[in-house]
């Protein structure tokens, strides 16, 4: 088989050492091992989620500041921690995390999270009290605790607040589960 231009430079690239040591670190799901300098973020955020692995629900938090600052990145990483935690200790906890940039209406956040705990909601269709209700019984099939992290929230509101809440009040409607939810904005006016 003929070598070809395009093969050689191949050959060459796989075989010179690459720029970066570990490319997942661009992107925008990493999470570190450690976050310098949040030390204080990471504590008090620690403190208010500590009480899901007694099992209890923790408090519905908003955290709000200027881009770039580490709210995702404190809020993901002390969720990580909260879950291995839970984990090695037989207590179900579990954290979601949803960019509401993304997923940007009540109806896709709803089947994003049913789908989590295994239900099949369609795209498109169904009413979203239906779409709610699935996810109610889904979150509600056994004793857990869900936190439930709503990045750049602000983004989800201006489509209607009607999912954040029944979101925020559902615990006075579940037997098993208890949620809390961690919503995070840039938007410094989001609380005006």
């Amino acid at each position: 088989m003929k070598k070809t231009p395009i093969a050689d430079a191949i050959n060459e690239l796989l075989e010179s050492k690459p720029i970066f040591k570990n490319r997942d670190v661009l992107r925008s799901t990493y999470v570190p091992d450690y976050l310098p300098h949040r030390d204080t973020e990471v504590d008090a955020l620690l403190k208010i989620l500590i009480v899901a692995l007694r099992g209890d629900t923790p408090s519905n938090i908003l955290i709000y500041g200027k881009t770039g600052t580490g709210k995702t990145a404190v809020t993901t990483y002390v969720g990580k921690e909260i879950e291995k935690a839970g984990d090695k200790r037989g207590i179900p906890c579990e954290v979601l995390y949803n960019n509401c940039g993304v997923i940007d209406t009540q109806y896709r956040l709803l089947a994003e999270l049913a789908r989590h705990f295994g239900k099949r909601i369609p795209m498109t269709g169904w009413p979203t009290d239906q779409v709610f209700a699935e996810f109610k019984s889904a979150i509600d099939s056994k004793k857990r605790v869900v936190v439930i992290i709503l990045d750049e929230v602000d983004k989800l509101i201006k489509k209607g607040d009607d999912v954040l809440y029944n979101l925020s009040r559902i615990n006075s409607i579940l037997e098993n589960a208890k949620v809390s939810l961690i919503g995070i904005s840039n938007d410094l006016k989001f609380t005006e």
